[in-house]
C-alpha cells in the first residue's frame, strides 16, 4: 500500500541534498519560536552514537507476489483475504486516555463526529484529539506552536523540511527515546521492529532517537521512462551503461518536429532542475557531501564530477534533447508530456511508477542507474522516511504507552489492526472484503483525512487498489537494480546551523549553473560561483560537519 505522500516543497529546497542532514529548512520566522531553554537543548554536541533499534522483519501474513526486504518493496498484486489477516498486536495497548497530535494532511478536514477515530479508539483503547494541519501552512503553524509552549503529545515532523534548528527543539522539548527503541529494546514494539534500519536515520538525531518514522522506500530520485514508445523507437527498451549510451538514446528518441524530446527538467519561480540528482549519480557527484579518508568534508559543488556534469547538461541541452521549455517546465506538465509521449525520460519519485491516473495502455518505467564510465551506476539514498513523530517528554509510564499505541498504528500490511486502520467498521466506513472492499461516502471522508498513518504506519508496500500489475512489476524491478547502488551521505543526521540557512547562496550557485547551461555564462563563470559560495558558507559548513562527525565517530 502506498499512502499519499504530497508534500508542500520546492525542488529548490530539495536540490540542498536527498539526505536528511541537509535539509534543514523551514519558514525564516519559525526561528523566533525557539526559546532560550531551546537554546540550551544542544549546547554541545553529542559524544555518543545511540544504535538503531534493531530491524525484525515480520513473517507472518500473505506471502507476496515478489518479495521484498529492508530496501525493496514486496509486490502484493491483490489485497490479502480476510481469511489471510493475522493480529499483530496483543495484549493492552492504550490506558483509555486521550491522546494529543499535531499532524500534515493534504485532505478536507475530517468531520467533528469522527466515527472512524472514535472506532479505531475503542480497538486500541484510546482517545485521538488530533490538529490537522494542511500542508501549505504547515511551517508557519508549527512554529506558532512551538512559541505558544503548548505542545500536544505527539508531533510530527517533516523530514523533507525540517524547522530551524529542530535539534534544539527536539532536545529541550520531546523525548529521548533511545532507551526504549534502540538497539533490541526495539523488541517490546514488534510492529515498530519491522520498520526498515534506514528509516530510522532520520529520526536520530544528534546522535538520539528522537522519533518514529514513517516510512518509505530509500531510493532518491528516479528517471522515469516510456519503454514502450522507446522500445518503437530503437527496438529495445532503455538501457544505457554509460556516458555514450545514453547520449546517443536522448539523440534517437529525440524529434523535435515530431515535438518530441529525450528528456525535461522542471523549472518555474525559484530556479530550473535538470535532473541534476539523476545526471550527479552517472557522472559520481557525492550526495551532497562525501568524506576523504582524512576524514574531510567536501561539498558536491567543490568537485570536478560536478563541473563535468553540468557541462553535459550543457551540451545535452544545446543538441535539443532537452524539452525547451524546461526552464518553465511545471511538475503538472512534466508529467502530462510523459503520459502523452512528448517527454520520454523524466526524473521524478518512485511513486511516479504507480500513477494509477495514466491513461490506459500507457506504460511508465525506470532506467536502472549506471556510470559514465561504464562502471557500477548511483542514486542518491533519500531519508527513507516521509516524517517522524516526536513524543512531548513525559513520564516512562506515559512514553511506554505512548509507544504501544504508535506500534498498533504501525501494523504491518496483511495484519487485521492494519486492515482497520485502512478500511474502518464494516458497514459504516467500507462495505465488501479483502480485494473487494471499498470505502463508503463516510470512510473517504474519515479514513484518510484523519492522518493516523501520519502518527505511524507500518512499512509501504507495492499495493494498488486499482490493479495495474505490470507498474508494480516494473517499480519492484527497478528497485532490485538499484538496490546495491544507494550512494549515502556523511553528513545524514549531522546538524549544521549554517547550512540551515543557506539557501540564498546555493541559489547564487544554481542560478549560474543555469545561466552556463543556456549560454548565458561561462565556465569560468561556474567556478567562480562555487569560490564564493565556498567563502561564504561552505567552509563553515564543512567544519561544522567535521566536528560533529568528529564528535560522533571518536
Amino acid at each position: 500500500m502506498n499512502m499519499p505522500t504530497n508534500g508542500s516543497i520546492s525542488r529548490r529546497k530539495l536540490l540542498g541534498g536527498a539526505a536528511f542532514g541537509l535539509l534543514a529548512l523551514g519558514t525564516g520566522g519559525a526561528l523566533s519560536a525557539c526559546s532560550s531553554s531551546d537554546a540550551a537543548g544542544m549546547n554541545k554536541l553529542s559524544d555518543t552514537l545511540t544504535p538503531l533499534p534493531t530491524y525484525i522483519p515480520v513473517t507472518k501474513g500473505p506471502k507476496p507476489d515478489l518479495a521484498g526486504n529492508g530496501v525493496v518493496q514486496p509486490v502484493y498484486y491483490n489485497s490479502p483475504a480476510q481469511s489471510e489477516l493475522y493480529r499483530s498486536v496483543t495484549g493492552t495497548v492504550g490506558d483509555g486516555s486521550t491522546t494529543s497530535g499535531f499532524v500534515v494532511t493534504y485532505d478536507a478536514p475530517p468531520p467533528a463526529n469522527n466515527t472512524y477515530l472514535q472506532y479505531i479508539g475503542r480497538q486500541a483503547n484510546a482517545k485521538f484529539d488530533l490538529t490537522f494541519v494542511p500542508g501549505d501552512s504547515f511551517a508557519e503553524k508549527f512554529a506558532t506552536m512551538i512559541a505558544g509552549n503548548s505542545l500536544p503529545q505527539m508531533v510530527e515532523f517533516l523530514t523533507f523540511a525540517m524547522p530551524p534548528r529542530y535539534p534544539q527543539i527536539l532536545a529541550s522539548r520531546f523525548q529521548d527515546l533511545s532507551e526504549y527503541l534502540s538497539g533490541d529494546k526495539i523488541k517490546e514494539y514488534p510492529n515498530l521492529a519491522n520498520i526498515p534500519s534506514l528509516s530510522w536515520v532520520s529520526a536520530r538525531i544528534n546522535g538520539k532517537i528522537y522519533g518514529v518514522p514513517e516510512h518509505r522506500p530509500p531510493f532518491g530520485s528516479i528517471l522515469v521512462c516510456r519503454p514502450d514508445i522507446i522500445k518503437k523507437l530503437t527496438g529495445q527498451e532503455p538501457a544505457p551503461k554509460n556516458e555514450a549510451d545514453f547520449t546517443e538514446l536522448c539523440k534517437s528518441i529525440t524529434d523535435a518536429k515530431a515535438n518530441r524530446y529525450a528528456i525535461t527538467g522542471q523549472g518555474g519561480a525559484d530556479l530550473v532542475d535538470w535532473a541534476y540528482d539523476i545526471m550527479g549519480a552517472i557522472f559520481g557527484v557525492p550526495n551532497g557531501w562525501k568524506r576523504t579518508a582524512d576524514g574531510k568534508f567536501v561539498s558536491k559543488y567543490e568537485t570536478e564530477e560536478w563541473v563535468r556534469t553540468v557541462s553535459y547538461i550543457k551540451k545535452l541541452y544545446s543538441a535539443g534533447y532537452y524539452h525547451p521549455d524546461t526552464p518553465s517546465m511545471q511538475s503538472a506538465q512534466a508529467k502530462t508530456y510523459i503520459a502523452n509521449g512528448t517527454v520520454l525520460l523524466h526524473m521524478d519519485g518512485i511513486s511516479a511508477l504507480l500513477d494509477t491516473t495514466l491513461p490506459d495502455g500507457v506504460v511508465t518505467g525506470g532506467v536502472v542507474p549506471f556510470g559514465a564510465d561504464g562502471g557500477k551506476g548511483g542514486n542518491y539514498q533519500g531519508s527513507s522516511s516521509f516524517s517522524f513523530t516526536a513524543l512531548k517528554k513525559a513520564s516512562p509510564a506515559t512514553i511506554k504507552e505512548q509507544l504501544r499505541l504508535l506500534n498498533y498504528l504501525a501494523a504491518p500490511f496483511g495484519s487485521q489492526e492494519q486492515f482497520d486502520l485502512t478500511h474502518g467498521k464494516e458497514g459504516v466506513h467500507y462495505t465488501g472484503s479483502g480485494a473487494n472492499a471499498a470505502l463508503t461516502k463516510a470512510g473517504e471522508t474519515m479514513v484518510n483525512a484523519s492522518s493516523l498513518y501520519r502518527l505511524a504506519a507500518g512499512p509501504q508496500v507495492l499495493n494498488l487498489a486499482v490493479r495495474k500489475d505490470e507498474q508494480l512489476r516494473r517499480s519492484h524491478e527497478w528497485q532490485v537494480g538499484t538496490q546495491h547502488m544507494l550512494v549515502q551521505n556523511p553528513a545524514t543526521g549531522l546538524y549544521s546551523a549554517t547550512a540551515s540557512q543557506s539557501g540564498s547562496a546555493e541559489s547564487a550557485v544554481l542560478d549560474t549553473m543555469n545561466d552556463y547551461i543556456l549560454g548565458r555564462a561561462n565556465l569560468s563563470k561556474v567556478r567562480g560561483a562555487i569560490r564564493t559560495w565556498t567563502a561564504n558558507v561552505g567552509n563553515t559548513i564543512r567544519g561544522e560537519y567535521e566536528s560533529a562527525y568528529a564528535k560522533q565517530h571518536p
